[in-house]
Order: structure tokens, then C-alpha cells, then sequence
């Protein structure tokens, strides 16, 4: 049981640390060569985006991507085909993952907290429905055994 709550832990700080992680990155110096040789050509749209592979992507602003940004340039193609194809679902927000931690983690209180602070966002209260299905069965499996 002490490893199972030590690798939950282990995997929500893992979750939270990489989410948080935007807000702390570096952005580009105002020396670094890549952006001071931008040109007008070299600039993407979001039809680039969606119509170029990254290989035509990197030929056209002059350098190569890191594989975060290629991983990044894949995701969101997928979001854009995904909301081209279905324009009445709206994206799926990170508000879900919170819904889910706290119905997991604060039970039916976690549940009636994503009903008060996330008031009319159905995925999101669903979610938190989802983590406190999982945290009974948990319970039930773990208290069983």
C-alpha cells in the first residue's frame, strides 16, 4: 500500500510539474540567432500548420525543431482536425484533470467543489465523477485485499 501511495504521489507531482513547466521556460533571447533572421517568408500561419509536415516546416523558417516542438506541432494538428471535423464540441480543457484529482482525491467533497468552482462545465463535473468512481474502487479493491 506504501508503494502505491508513494507512486500516486510520485505521479501527480510528475503531472502537476510538467503542466507548470510552461509557465517557467525560458523564452528566446533577443541575441539568439534564429529569431534576429526571421524573415516574412520564414513566418507559419495557421494554415502552414495545417497543410505542411514538419519536415516542410523546418525548410521554411531555416532551422530544426527540437522534438518538443515537433511532438507539439503533431498534437496540435490533431486538435485542428479534431475541431474542423466536430465545431460544436469545444477542446478539451486541463480543467478536466483537475476535476478528475479532486474527485479522486477529495471523494464526493472533491465532486461537489467542481460543481461550485466549475459551475455549467459539464466535462469537468464529469470528470470529477470519473476520479471519485476510480477512488471508490480503489478503496473497495484496496480494503478487500
Amino acid at each position: 500500500m506504501k508503494k502505491f501511495l508513494t507512486s500516486l504521489f510520485l505521479g501527480l507531482g510528475l503531472l502537476l510539474a510538467t503542466n507548470s513547466y510552461a509557465g517557467i521556460s525560458n523564452l528566446p533571447a533577443a541575441n539568439d540567432n534564429t529569431a534576429a533572421n526571421a524573415t516574412e517568408n520564414a513566418k507559419l500561419g495557421i494554415d502552414d500548420l495545417r497543410n505542411l509536415s514538419v519536415k516542410a516546416i523546418e525548410a521554411k523558417i531555416g532551422h530544426d525543431l527540437t522534438w518538443k516542438q515537433k511532438l507539439a506541432i503533431k498534437v496540435l494538428k490533431s486538435k485542428a482536425t479534431k475541431a474542423e471535423k466536430h465545431p460544436e464540441k469545444p477542446a478539451a480543457s486541463t480543467n478536466n484533470i483537475i476535476g478528475f484529482l479532486l474527485g479522486l482525491l477529495l471523494s464526493i467533497i472533491g465532486v461537489l467543489i467542481t460543481y461550485v468552482a466549475f459551475q455549467g462545465e459539464n466535462s469537468t463535473i464529469r470528470s470529477a465523477w470519473i476520479g471519485f468512481a476510480i477512488g471508490l474502487l480503489l478503496f473497495i479493491v484496496f480494503r478487500v485485499v
